[in-house]
């Protein structure tokens, strides 16, 4: 019977919607799953601001830069760090709630709430690819969106159990949730050619951005108009509803998809098998091969540091709009979610400005992953700094904060696709395994910066924070310049017959192994 509604929703679409590229419909649902990935995830994130209690301001602690009224107007301003108000009236900050936060979370317990999602996040990660390379993305990726709906629609019941229940839940959100972006990349491999492999990355990956963008100012008018209860209730309930379209409309690759035209199939199927990418999975990965290559760890200590630093930016910056630049949750949720914005636009120019440069053949593969990544790293090392002494000027604050992630937006065209052109046939677990070393440092950025500003939410405080980034923003770049390839290893071939190998593309250069 369900094999038969299905047959009768293909029937519908395709003659209805058959002049729609399959891989446009393909890229919209991808889309849509990011969208609601992220907006599950990051939620918590400007939740916590209304859910725990304002912390008690004595005259030994240092005045913020902003006060805000019920209205989230401006009423008093410092100028500078140093100088001391005395107590401060905490009702000034309410935002207009009903109350002043249910739980009292000091800054630690707050960074280990925040940071636990990645710790089931991590452990999932390699699975989630071998399973879609394996058995497709379809179920894999659907599946995990679902899940994390129901993990979200739990949450503000297990928050008011204790708060060890909500750090349980959130790392089981994040095992479900670890199998999202290796499974999309096994996708990524099969259904789409390697010269639009950058501009889909932009369009499908960067919606995590995008939802960011949304999700934050959404979650602040809801909590502000109803509570912060709601904002779980209305984004889990979105998930849900992008799952009924998924499972109905998404296919695993161009081979079975029933509404796909013949010129399209024919033309996906030549340019992946060109790119490297076999049609059957290889049983076996090839360990020692990843485990010794040069190029994989290049990936993964870059992902690390960019990881890093994106989480303070997504975990942290509700956080500092509030207690240091003292913005209401209204305006908080809008200001924190612009500077994602800004990581949209510049993902989907250097996406674009990429795929250009290489098709065109003014650059290489690698030389071309090694420029985006110098300026997604390097850019927001250096306006970090700006950000650590713009002092009590918010607007100068969050315009730098929009030009650090505008410039970090780059990254879709450097180290985030740089497995697919290293290894088609195992992008997926080489994106879960770099993913997995990435999640160590997701929650570890929030725990830090939970350390260093605990009872003392002041401009100083933030600005080790800051500084703390720099520097691992720098190093980690460093390595991966030094050692990145845009070469397809040898390994890639692992499994597969010799009369069936194609020959390795080396653009001018060389697999580099650890050792030979």
């Amino acid at each position: 019977t369900d094999s038969m509604d299905q047959t009768k929703v293909d029937k519908f679409l395709l003659q209805t919607c058959g002049w729609i590229p399959a891989r446009f419909a393909l890229a919209t649902l991808a889309f849509l799953g990011f969208v609601n990935l992220f907006m599950v995830r990051v939620n918590l994130s400007v939740a916590i601001v209304a859910m725990v209690r304002p912390p008690n301001i004595t005259d030994d602690i240092q005045a913020q830069c902003l006060q805000t009224n019920d209205e989230g107007t401006i009423h008093k301003r410092a100028k500078t760090d140093i100088e001391v108000y005395g107590a401060l009236d905490n009702s000034s900050l309410s935002d207009g709630l009903e109350d002043d936060g249910l739980f009292a979370w000091n800054e630690m317990t707050q960074g280990v709430i925040l940071g636990s999602y990645f710790y089931g996040y991590a452990i999932t990660q390699i699975l989630g690819g071998r399973l879609a390379e394996i058995y497709g993305t379809r179920w894999v990726f659907g599946g995990c969106i679902f899940g994390g709906a129901i993990c979200t629609l739990l949450t503000p019941v297990v928050s008011k159990a204790h708060y060890a229940a909500l750090i349980a839940l959130r790392v089981i959100m994040g095992l479900i949730s670890g199998v999202s972006w290796p499974s999309m990349h096994a996708l990524l491999a099969r259904w789409i050619p390697p010269l639009e492999r950058s501009r889909f990355i932009a369009s499908v990956y960067l919606a995590t951005t995008l939802s960011v963008t949304f999700t934050l100012p959404l979650c602040g008018l809801i909590i502000a108009w109803h509570g912060w209860e709601a904002a779980f209730y209305v984004t889990g309930c979105l998930s849900l509803i992008w799952c009924i379209f998924w499972f109905s409309l998404m296919y695993d690759s161009p081979s079975v998809h029933p509404r796909i035209s013949q010129d399209e199939r024919e033309h996906i199927e030549l340019s992946v098998s060109i790119g490297g990418s076999s049609r059957q999975p290889s049983k076996k990965i090839p360990w020692k091969g990843i485990a010794t290559s040069l190029p994989v760890w290049a990936i993964i200590i870059c992902d690390m540091g960019n990881t890093f630093g994106l989480s303070l930016y997504m975990n942290q910056l509700p956080t500092y709009m509030k207690n240091v630049l003292g913005f209401s949750i209204k305006s908080n949720g809008v200001l924190s979610g612009l500077p994602f914005l800004s990581r949209y636009i510049g993902g989907i120019i250097a996406s674009s400005s990429g795929d250009w440069l290489v098709g065109s053949g003014l650059l290489s593969i690698i030389n071309t992953r090694r420029i985006f990544s110098a300026i997604a790293m390097l850019g927001p090392a250096v306006v970090l700094l700006g950000v650590a002494y713009s002092g009590c000027e918010p607007g100068i604050t969050v315009a730098l904060l929009c030009l650090s992630l505008f410039f970090n937006g780059a990254i879709t065209t450097s180290q985030l696709v740089n497995h697919t052109d290293i290894a088609p046939n195992f992008s997926g677990t080489l994106f879960g395994i770099s993913n997995t070393f990435a999640s160590i440092a997701s929650f570890i950025s929030p725990i830090a910066v939970g350390a260093i500003t605990k009872d003392q939410q002041t401009i100083f405080a933030w600005q080790k924070v800051f500084w703390m980034c720099v520097p691992i923003y720098f190093l980690t770049e460093v390595f991966y310049l030094i050692f990145c390839s845009g070469t397809v290893q040898s390994w890639n071939y692992s499994g597969q017959p010799i009369h069936n190998q194609p020959p390795v593309p080396t653009n001018g250069e060389d697999s580099i192994p650890l050792q030979q």
